[in-house]
């Protein structure tokens, strides 16, 4: 991690708007979550999101603050006074999510965030007031600790009941930065991981995505195989496993399945000097999905079709159709 932080030139320019709207209307606002914890772990993203929190008010907030900058705007949680702008600059589009507090202050509202490593809130005033940061965050839960000692930890043991997509934000959030997830957090996860069920498939498939984007998904795959959330995702891997495949295999088709990912991941890795395989890899082919990611999905998915195609042939087993 850095010893210094403060926002690039490119950043400000986006904030810059934003500050002076709210100072107009003398609202503090806060930035929150992914963008904080990028800055301190040094990361850069294409297309960075930018999270708020505001005591009150955000979503009628949001919806003037679109009009002043010529931003899309949608509601996101009327309940819960949530909202989304997204703007367009020369090539990038950017999300701008503001909530209100989830609570009576700012401490309690981190207190609902998902990971302690998202926890951490920032005066919006702060980035345009001092030069050097390090010193304004805000972090009542260890967040910049645990980004230091590179753990997934939740921020309180009710995480998962309040948003059962958590249990696989862990393993995605886990896979993504390349740490450890913290025992506890672990614990929870077995325990409560059949909430899962209750998610809407629309918001898994993303969060798979983001696995499936990284360099190690069939690490976390065969970790998420082995504490049976897989199955919830794919009920159909059940099915899978310990169904022989002939002379021509040495697993069965479930083992076979990821054994194919784990292979096409080495592959990737081997020719990461080759440009032109690399640019063709990382084409987006359908919203933000990219061909890596479609590939993986593709290679833990192909042969999903045999179990229900098994039959046995003077003594062969054969899937004749399982395409």
């Amino acid at each position: 991690m850095k010893t210094s932080f403060k926002f690039s030139l490119k950043d400000k320019n986006i904030l810059k708007p934003i500050h002076s709207f709210a100072r107009t209307r003398k609202i503090k606002l806060y930035l929150v979550g992914g963008i904080l914890r990028d800055l301190l772990l040094g990361r850069e993203k294409e297309n960075p999101d930018f999270d708020f929190c505001l005591k009150r008010g955000a979503i009628s907030f949001g919806k003037k603050l679109a009009k002043k900058i010529k931003a899309g705007f949608v509601v996101l949680d009327k309940e819960h006074g949530a909202c989304r702008l997204v703007k367009k600059i020369k090539d990038k589009t950017y999300t701008l999510d503001f909530t209100d507090f989830r609570g009576k202050n700012l401490e309690v509202d981190l207190l609902h965030r998902d990971f302690t490593i998202n926890a951490v809130a920032l005066e919006l005033e702060k980035v345009f007031a001092q030069n050097d940061l390090t010193n304004s965050f805000i972090d009542p839960y260890e967040g910049r600790k645990d980004l230091k000692t590179r753990i997934i930890r939740i921020v309180n043991k009710r995480a998962f009941s309040e948003d059962p997509l958590r249990i696989l934000r862990v393993f995605s959030f886990a896979c993504i930065l390349d740490f450890n997830i913290g025992k506890e957090t672990l614990r929870l996860v077995k325990l409560e991981k059949n909430k899962l069920a209750k998610v809407s498939n629309e918001r898994i498939r993303d969060e798979l995505f983001k696995i499936f984007e990284s360099l190690s998904a069939f690490d976390y795959l065969v970790m998420m195989d082995k504490l049976k959330i897989l199955k919830i995702i794919f009920p159909e891997v059940e099915k899978m496993r310990g169904v022989a495949q002939g002379p021509y295999h040495h697993l069965d088709v479930w083992q076979h399945s990821q054994e194919a990912v784990r292979q096409l991941e080495g592959l990737i890795k081997e020719i990461k000097n080759n440009r032109e395989i690399q640019d063709y890899l990382n084409e987006f082919i359908s919203s933000d999905r990219r061909r890596r990611a479609l590939l993986k999905l593709g290679a833990l998915l192909h042969d999903i079709g045999k179990p229900a195609s098994l039959r046995h042939k003077n003594g062969k087993i054969i899937f004749h159709g399982h395409e």
